[in-house]
């Protein structure tokens, strides 16, 4: 169901592509930039919210670059609903072995490393919101047979990363500038692990990434239908 037609009355999303093009992120096993997928990814999920009643605003266009604390400051400053982070995923170099694709050099996990994760920052004033956004896209996401990637939580230099939720991937990571520095509801979802064989071609596949922004827009969907009554529990409001 579109949400209310009245632009003031339609929840705002500030989508936010990973990485700017001189730090474009993880090589892939096929020698490409994790910033090509992130904002492949962010192209197709923003018109499919367009659809659903949100208004939309994107930190940067493909090809530009913006500060990390900038990207924040982008959803304060426009009082958004929520900020969502879009990247894809790799593994500590341990796991990894370079490969020849053609004329470029790509990575490949040496075990199978694959799924998606969810961030959240109990720094964000708006913590345990997040938490809520987060389990609702966890549970969509698992609804597609997605499992979740749990290798962030292993005890080893670069990872180490507390689950909050490990049946829905969702870790605490209180440094990630994008989530501490937003005053609103943020995640930062990793969609796949682009070094993994099978991961990739899962995220690469047209389908595959039109049944997951279907389960993101739903997960968006029940959160701002619960919201209201979500913060009156909190609050200690008599819900419906």
């Amino acid at each position: 169901t579109a949400l209310a037609a009245s632009t003031h009355a339609s929840p705002l999303i500030v989508l936010d592509p990973g990485h700017n093009p001189d730090h474009p992120g993880a090589t892939s096993i096929q020698g490409t930039k994790e910033i090509r997928y992130n904002d492949r990814f962010v192209e197709e999920l923003a018109p499919a919210l367009e659809h659903a009643g949100w208004r939309v605003r994107l930190t940067r266009q493909p090809g530009q670059s913006i500060g990390l604390v900038e990207r924040a400051e982008l959803a304060n400053r426009l009082h958004a609903t929520l900020f969502l982070s879009i990247h894809h995923d790799s593994a500590q170099l341990r796991y990894l072995k370079k490969i020849r694709v053609g004329n470029r050099t790509g990575y490949q996990t040496i075990k199978p490393i694959a799924g998606y994760s969810l961030y959240v920052s109990r720094e964000n004033p708006d913590f345990a919101e997040s938490l809520r956004l987060a389990e609702l896209l966890g549970k969509q996401l698992r609804s597609l047979g997605r499992p979740p990637a749990l290798h962030h939580a292993e005890k080893i230099p670069g990872e180490n990363h507390p689950l909050l939720n490990k049946y829905l991937g969702i870790y605490q990571y209180d440094k990630l500038a994008v989530l501490r520095h937003t005053k609103v509801p943020a995640v930062l979802l990793e969609v796949g692990v682009i070094t993994d064989k099978q991961d990739e071609a899962y995220v690469a596949n047209a389908g595959n990434r039109k049944k997951m922004i279907g389960k993101i827009v739903e997960a968006l969907q029940q959160y701002v239908h619960t919201e209201g009554a979500a913060k009156g529990a909190t609050n200690g409001a008599k819900t419906q």
